[in-house]
Parts: C-alpha cells; structure tokens; sequence
C-alpha cells in the first residue's frame, strides 16, 4: 500500500492534468491487490487495459490507472453534457469538477473523461434490479418478428438501443458466471446473483469482467457494442430465474421518478 502510495505522489507532481498514472506491475501484485491499492474497480482497470487478464500480469508490466474512478468516453456523435451526464446516470457537475473547461458540449470523436465511482447512487436502495444501460427499448419481451430471421421468434429479454462504447452497468449484485463470446449473443456477460437468479448483457463492444469477478449494482462491466447477431449498436438484456426468461421489465424500477437517475422524467 505504502509504495502505491508514494507512487501517485510523485505521478501527480509530473502529470498534474491527466486522468491517469503508468504504473509498473511489482512483485507480488494481483489485479485485486491493485484494485484496492489504488481504490480503483478492477473493471474500471481492465477498461483502461483491455489486454490484460488476472493470469497475465507479469513484473515490470505497465498499467494505465485513472487517479480516480472513471472511464475515457469518445461519443460518437456531438453531445450535450446534460445528456452524456444521462448515459453515465451522474449530474453534469460531476463530469464538469474533473473536466473545467469542458464547456457545455462534446464534439463527436473527442475523448472525455467521465468519472464513474457508484453509478445509480440516487435509487440503488430503492430498487431490487437497476437499469443496465441509458437508452430505449427497442423491442420488447415476447413473440416477434426476428428483424434478421424474419420469422416469428421468441425474445428472451428486451433491447436497449445505445451508441457504441456507452457503458452497461450491473443490474444486481453477484458474481460473474460467463464473460465472453456466445453464438447469436456475440459477446456476452452472465452475472449469477444467487437463489436461481441471473441477468444477461449481450451484443457488448467490449467485456469488463472475468468469470468469478464479484461485481456490486451499479459496478461497470461492459461497452455497448454490436456483436454476434445484432443489426446495430444495443444491449439485450434477459432477466432469468431457473433458467427460465422472465420479462425484465417486471423488475426493473417502474416509475419516472427513479427510472435512470430520475433522467427519463427531464
């Protein structure tokens, strides 16, 4: 702890104005020891190392680590920062404390640090399941017609249309059972939260997590993306119990007042 420490004392003397420090995997580090060194979620790190895994530090490697928790996002189109705050369910304060001079939009392609902590702070205790992404359904629960098959097909979860690399938050507490890729699903995050109960994130542009990873509500886990089959940028999302679908919707907070950080009522 003490040598993490000094470490970010001296990176934040040479590198005052950035979002991040190289540091150099020693001895005896894990991706959990870093993890809590720093203060920083271990899908937060992977985000800033997607080639890295628990199996492949090795001594001497060097790590990007945001000084605090927070992602690098680049919009793919022109945004305000109201509406970047909706999709990362924080308050444009919050991106304007870290980014002073953000101004009140983002240009298409311009990288922006968001800073992410616990997502979904205003109703987490408020709701059992959270939203995992900021968007709208696209397509529902149930019978439909298969936009690539053409033919009448059951959906087993709905589709929450989002742009490419937004971030998909756990919906639940629990541990990852599955991360990677599935057949029609392309790449895929199955979390269990215990008693038969497990959600879904499919079609991701990029994955988080590792199987075993435990990840709160709330907690980063993907990039939304659009792979496997997939006829653009999306999260489906399933909700199953005994490994049955069940209708998301069902469990997912109702109301405008706390749906997506009260955002959908603005």
């Amino acid at each position: 702890m003490r040598k993490i420490l000094v470490f970010l004392i001296l990176a934040m003397v040479g590198l005052a104005f950035a979002f991040y420090i190289n540091y150099q995997v020693q001895s005896g580090d894990t991706l959990y020891s870093i993890s809590k060194g720093f203060g920083i979620p271990i899908p937060v790190i992977l985000d800033w190392n997607p080639d890295i895994s628990p199996s492949s530090l090795k001594v001497g490697q060097k790590l990007k680590i945001p000084f605090v928790p927070g992602i690098m996002y680049k919009p793919v189109k022109t945004l305000t920062l109201s509406e970047l705050a909706k999709i990362f369910f924080i308050d444009p304060g919050e991106i304007l404390e870290i980014n002073p001079s953000i101004g009140s939009k983002v240009t298409a392609g311009k990288e922006v640090f968001v800073p992410l902590g616990k997502v979904n702070t205003s109703f987490t205790q408020l709701a059992d399941y959270i939203w995992p992404a900021y968007g709208r359904i696209s397509s529902e629960f149930g019978w439909r017609i298969h936009p690539i098959y053409n033919k009448t097909m059951f959906h087993t979860g709905i589709d929450i249309t989002a742009d490419t690399g937004n971030p998909v938050f756990a919906s639940r507490s629990g541990v990852v059972k599955f991360a990677g890729w599935k057949s029609g699903y392309g790449n895929l995050i199955i979390i269990d939260h215990g008693s038969g109960i497990e959600t879904y994130y499919a079609h991701l542009s990029k994955i988080n997590v590792f199987v075993g990873l435990r990840v709160e509500k709330g907690d980063l886990i993907g990039r939304v993306g659009s792979t496997g089959t997939s006829t653009g940028p999306h999260v489906h999302f399933e909700v199953r119990i005994g490994s049955e679908a069940n209708d998301p919707v069902a469990y997912l907070p109702r109301t405008n007042t706390y749906v997506m950080r009260r955002v959908l009522s603005e």
